[in-house]
């Protein structure tokens, strides 16, 4: 279950015992009868009511837990996938197999998007679109730069900053289907200038990423 589909889910929740709440307080004013069979009714279900939303929330939390490993699962395997793409740009002659093997690990991890999302438009008439294109996009940079004598490294480099481009336009996108945070205990000198300490101290150069 993603961001949108359980925020829908809590919404609809409490929207739904909001109104019960107004329904409440209306019937406890109109309600004049000597017993109150009306209102009185109306809290003997509340607790039943109340056990179905908390189930209801039980389960989406419960799917949304689910969905997340699925997530990081998948972001394992893309992010395999694009370093073994890159270290393939830094060779000077790469062999069939290696091609092939970063094709094939590419392949992989364009799939398994598809077990984790849907295309974009997908119904049982239409197939829809493929969510991050530029996953695809860059397995056909990987296929013109072929292999062996096929293979130019002083066109590595271009092609190396275009994968990298792509995958880091298709990684923002797919980092905003996860649950985070800032750590609370970070490190990073851009933020706090106590933590370049160890960088001057050594005599490591600060480089901004």
């Amino acid at each position: 279950m993603n961001k949108r589909s359980i925020r829908r889910a809590f919404y609809f929740v409490f929207a739904s015992l909001g109104t019960l709440l107004v329904v409440g307080v209306f019937l406890s004013i109109i309600d004049k009868t000597d017993k109150r069979i009306i209102f009185t009714t109306f809290k003997d279900l509340l607790p039943l009511v109340l056990g179905v939303a908390a189930a209801w929330l039980g389960y989406c939390v419960q799917r949304r837990s689910a969905y997340q490993q699925q997530l990081r699962i998948l972001w394992s395997r893309l992010v395999e996938a694009i370093s073994c793409t890159t270290q393939y740009t830094h060779l000077t002659n790469p062999t069939e197999d290696q091609y092939r093997l970063t094709l094939a690990k590419l392949s992989i991890a364009i799939d398994e998007v598809r077990g984790v999302f849907c295309n974009i438009g997908e119904t049982d008439a239409a197939t829809g679109f493929y969510p991050f294109e530029p996953l695809k996009d860059i397995h056909g940079l990987v296929v013109k730069m072929g292999y062996a004598d096929g293979f130019c490294a002083q066109d590595a480099a271009l092609f190396r900053s275009k994968i990298f481009a792509l995958w880091k336009d298709a990684r923002k996108e797919i980092l905003k289907e996860f649950d985070r945070e800032e750590p609370t205990f970070p490190h990073s000198h851009w933020v706090d200038l106590n933590k370049g300490r160890v960088y001057d101290t050594h005599d490591i150069p600060k480089t901004p990423t």
